[in-house]
């Protein structure tokens, strides 16, 4: 440590700048596949349609 009276030991460093990594691997493609699927089933189920029969609606999931 310095010992001058004058001149105080720092307390902090500098800050060094924080980067994003590329990330891969088998769990990174597993987490691609599953969202892929997921959202492909929340935007297309409205679009089945399903006989209830006379006077009911035939969206198969409401």
């Amino acid at each position: 440590m310095n010992s001058s009276p004058d001149k105080a030991p720092k307390l902090y460093a500098a800050r060094d700048p924080i980067f994003p990594r590329r990330v891969s691997g088998i769990f990174r493609r597993l987490k691609w596949a599953l969202m892929i699927f997921t959202l492909g089933v929340y935007y297309l189920t409205p679009w089945l349609r399903w006989d209830r029969g006379p006077n009911l609606p035939d969206q198969a999931v409401l």
